[in-house]
């Protein structure tokens, strides 16, 4: 399928692919390790920091239930420890994961203008390169989280044996990724936000990223879809403004409609009922070293 830089704009056209031996979807040709720093501006959405002050109240709100909710998902697995994020951004998440008891927290993130601002916004300890290339101690970390990163990797099955190096025999790894099967990626096709070409080099669906994850040595924990499913549909949405609709004025009416408080709680219903189906935006994947002592059972959705 061909496909292009609808977020941000930038030129060139790409095509996404599918592997006929084993259903993986990815983007073929891709830009390199060298070149795709081109489609990750300064004013990428990831790296500008949300500050409370610029928020609405709503969005304020939003904000902290996201990030306590990922918080909630690395404790109900494991209680204490040190933490790495890998792809840490501006560090939101590591600086809310720090106001738990018993957690050392520290990131990874290749972006110098998002790490700089981790580093001084917050004091985090944030090493400024890829994953392989920070060469981390073996056994370091308790939990290890790629958040909205994994299908950003140019090589996905490495940094999963890192990542396996570098984890605790009993440690756990959490994964967050578009999820192709969901009801938004049906829905919107071309214009779904899960593809964000050319930075989301891969598309994972729940059987493709299962398969990575056991051929790498992790068994699955606990799988679920449904993180971020409003805003997700919201950013789809305006994909298809931005390219369907030829009015700025109509396009910004019809988005302030949808963003209102209202509009999200008449959406609630249908996206809680698609996040029960398995269908919703996102996919969140724990997973642990197979041969771990860990007691976790494995619950799918």
């Amino acid at each position: 399928m061909p496909t292009r830089d609808r977020l941000c704009g930038l030129p060139g056209e790409f095509q996404l692919v599918r592997c006929d031996h084993c259903g993986l979807v990815y983007l073929n040709p891709r830009p390199t390790p060298g070149t795709i720093g081109v489609y990750y501006p300064d004013d990428y959405e990831s790296y500008i920091s949300k500050r409370s002050e610029r928020m609405s109240r709503l969005a304020r709100l939003s904000l902290r239930y996201g990030l306590w909710k990922r918080c909630r998902l690395v404790r109900r697995h494991k209680q204490s420890g040190h933490l790495l994020d890998v792809g840490c951004a501006t560090g939101q998440f590591l600086a809310e994961m720090r106001h738990y008891s018993g957690w050392q927290v520290s990131g990874v993130e290749p972006n110098g203008h998002a790490a700089e601002f981790a580093r001084q916004a917050f004091g985090l300890k944030v090493y400024q390169e890829d994953l392989v290339s920070a060469a981390l101690p073996s056994s370091g970390f308790d939990a290890i989280t790629l958040w909205d990163v994994f299908e950003h990797l140019h090589q996905p099955r490495a940094i999963l044996a890192e990542v396996r190096r570098i984890l605790k025999p009993d440690g756990i790894l959490v994964l967050r990724v578009p999820s192709l099967d969901s009801w938004d990626a049906r829905v919107f096709g071309p214009y779904w936000a899960g593809l964000d070409s050319p930075r989301h080099l891969t598309v994972f669906s729940k059987s493709t990223l299962a398969r990575m994850l056991s051929q790498a040595g992790f068994r699955v924990l606990e799988r679920r879809t449904g993180s971020g499913s409003y805003f997700a549909l919201l950013l789809s949405l305006r994909l298809w403004l931005d390219e369907r609709v030829t009015s700025p004025a109509w396009r910004k009416r019809f988005l302030r409609l949808v963003s209102n408080p209202i509009a999200r709680a008449a959406l609630t219903p249908p996206l809680f009922a698609s996040d029960a189906l398995g269908l919703g935006a996102e996919m969140v994947v724990v997973a642990r070293p197979v041969g771990s002592t860990g007691s976790d059972q494995v619950e799918n959705s």
